[in-house]
């Protein structure tokens, strides 16, 4: 599927259900990721998503691998439509050469990785409470709406969409890291903006279906064996510090649009001081 047609989706909310994952990352509206871009500066998210004469965007480690933890989990059905497993050589074999020939269209992966998708399958669904959410609903679903203060065009894709009835939803996203327990996860979510994003989910799925978005819940399962898995949503403090940063990063955007003018960092000298827990107790000495 092609890129949404702008003028609908001004006009009102829209959801895609089976957009193709290229189409929504090359297609036009502000995500969560051109947000953290516009947070670093609005001169990184014109050079990253704007200029023309960027460059390709490189792979990042472990990419593949929360690939292939999200399609065992969220749709096993088309794990082997995906993927095919090689045989257990090193990928510079005659060997594995030889199997790549004939893996057709399929991503080759070794049986190690798939050992790992499956696990942390299985160790994601021995959560009762999201095992019964995976049940019922649709993955990777495209939601686009227009913000009522800015009239920027807006994007998200909740990797699954649990119907609680006809009126309302609930949202849920898949994090692959080395730590799924709690105290590691109130790190990440500091450190990688994740109470920005459930936030924006929350908002901009409900402005484009026109439902109540009853909870948004990270579901975290770990890269190593034994693929421990854990689910979490943030309080009612964090969501709204969520919703300040991402308003402050659409307005932002907004006057970028406008004025055609993306600043950078300052082009001055400037004064920073360490950080309060690098200072050193001078009264001790």
């Amino acid at each position: 599927m092609g890129a949404p047609d702008r003028q609908g989706l001004l006009a009102r909310g829209r959801l895609l259900f089976d957009q193709d994952i290229d189409a929504y990352h090359g297609g036009e509206g502000i995500s969560k990721t051109g947000l953290d871009r516009i947070a670093r500066s609005p001169a990184h998210y014109f050079a990253l998503t704007l200029d023309p004469h960027r460059p390709p965007e490189k792979d990042r480690a472990g990419q593949l691998e929360g690939q292939l933890g999200h399609c065992a989990i969220l749709e096993p059905a088309e794990f082997d439509k995906r993927y095919i497993v090689g045989p257990d050589v090193n990928r510079n074999t005659k060997a594995w050469k030889e199997f790549l020939e004939s893996a057709g269209d399929r991503i080759a992966i070794k049986p190690d990785q798939y050992e790992a998708a499956m696990r942390q399958a299985e160790s994601v669904r021995r959560l009762p409470d999201i095992a019964e959410a995976l049940a019922t609903g649709n993955p990777e679903v495209s939601a686009y709406w227009t913000d009522p203060r800015t009239g920027v065009l807006c994007r998200c894709r909740p990797d699954w969409v649990h119907p609680v009835g006809d009126e309302a939803v609930i949202l849920l996203d898949v994090k692959t890291y080395s730590d799924a327990s709690l105290e590691e996860f109130a790190r990440q979510c500091a450190r990688k903006a994740y109470h920005k994003q459930a936030a924006y989910y929350s908002d901009g799925y409900a402005a484009a279906s026109g439902k109540r978005v009853l909870a948004f819940i990270f579901v975290a399962v770990e890269t190593d064996w034994p693929h421990a898995a854990s689910a979490t949503m943030l309080d009612g403090q964090a969501i709204e510090q969520g919703r300040i940063e991402y308003r402050r990063n659409l307005e932002t955007y907004a006057q970028c649009l406008k004025t055609g003018h993306w600043p950078g960092y300052s082009a001055g000298i400037e004064t920073v001081s360490l950080p309060r827990w690098a200072i050193t107790d001078v009264e001790a000495y």
